[in-house]
């Protein structure tokens, strides 16, 4: 029962590759035609059309990359049909991807997820609160900084992580989840520190653009972890921990305004933000009590790059 659970769970990630080789352990708990599955259990949000009319653009909850399924496709109607029919019952179905390097990535094939696919990908949302010893804010800046210089020195491109799995801050094409889930477990578990996540989304007219340095990438919704830290003269200011967009904490809007970039498209437009409890992996309300997605997510973008 635990690989065949494990198993889904790869499935859910979709095809990867491994990143870190010495983090091999959920690896071996496999086998090598489970490990080559080539498709993604993905649950659509919703869609728009894009902008020149020749497709329709698909947000799923498992990644803030938009997926592009044109109109010319032999099998565009059955498509989107199953997208229709699976945005409005909230369940998963099976995607296979091309064009991955493009802005948009490609959509080619959908099928519909097995029964035993879909009754496991229901555990995601069970909710395991934290325990109440957990501090709530953290009392000055410095202990912040502390927090975020070590969540940075344990990116994957450092060379000076030390955690189980490094965490891939250089890929910030996907994986954002998984960063954030990752910091928040370190939050807990090294500074007994509860952090809440903060989600930005797209506008209904446009996406997230970020500029990263030699291309620009693009999202529907971005999260990070947000902490709360005890001003001098009284009050509180919550910051995000981000060290894939910046090298210091920052407030929410300064985060949220880098993520609206014009000179990569016109159409980049931050719409709003949702503050949520840390437990919280995805949209939706998805959870991942055990960090085993987190970690297949951190292992999969371990070695891959932003710009190409």
């Amino acid at each position: 029962m635990k690989i065949f659970k494990l198993a889904i769970l790869l499935v859910i990630l979709g095809s990867i590759t491994p990143g870190c080789q010495k983090n091999i352990d959920i690896l071996e708990e496999t086998t090598t035609q489970q490990i080559i599955a080539n498709y993604r259990l993905m649950t659509p949000a919703y869609y728009r059309e894009s902008e020149n009319g020749t497709s329709i653009q698909v947000r799923f909850y498992e990644s803030p990359r938009i997926y592009d399924l044109a109109k010319s496709h032999p099998d565009y109607v059955a498509i989107k049909k199953l997208i229709d029919e699976n945005r409005d019952a909230k369940t998963p179905i099976r995607i296979i991807e091309g064009g991955k390097l493009a802005s948009f990535i490609t959509l080619t094939s959908a099928e519909p997820a097995s029964a035993e696919e879909i009754e496991l990908d229901k555990q995601k949302y069970i909710i395991t609160p934290e325990a109440t010893s957990y501090k709530k804010y953290v009392p000055n800046m410095t202990i912040l900084s502390g927090i975020f210089d070590f969540c940075a020195s344990q990116g994957c491109a450092t060379g000076t992580a030390t955690i189980d799995y490094c965490i891939p801050f250089q890929y910030v094409v996907d994986g954002c989840y998984a960063r954030a889930h990752k910091m928040r477990q370190i939050m807990l578990s090294n500074y007994n520190v509860s952090c809440e996540k903060v989600f930005s989304y797209e506008d209904v007219t446009g996406f997230l653009a970020v500029d990263a340095g030699d291309c620009c990438v693009y999202w529907w919704y971005h999260v990070a972890p947000l902490v709360t830290v005890k001003n001098i003269g009284g009050g509180f200011t919550k910051y995000v921990v981000d060290p894939s967009m910046f090298d210091a904490p920052v407030t929410i809007d300064t985060w949220t305004g880098a993520q609206e970039n014009l000179s990569c498209s016109p159409s980049a437009n931050f719409g709003y933000t949702e503050i949520t409890p840390g437990y919280i992996y995805a949209p939706g309300g998805a959870t991942d009590n055990s960090y085993i997605s987190t970690n297949w997510t951190l292992q999969a973008y371990a070695d891959l790059e932003t710009c190409y």
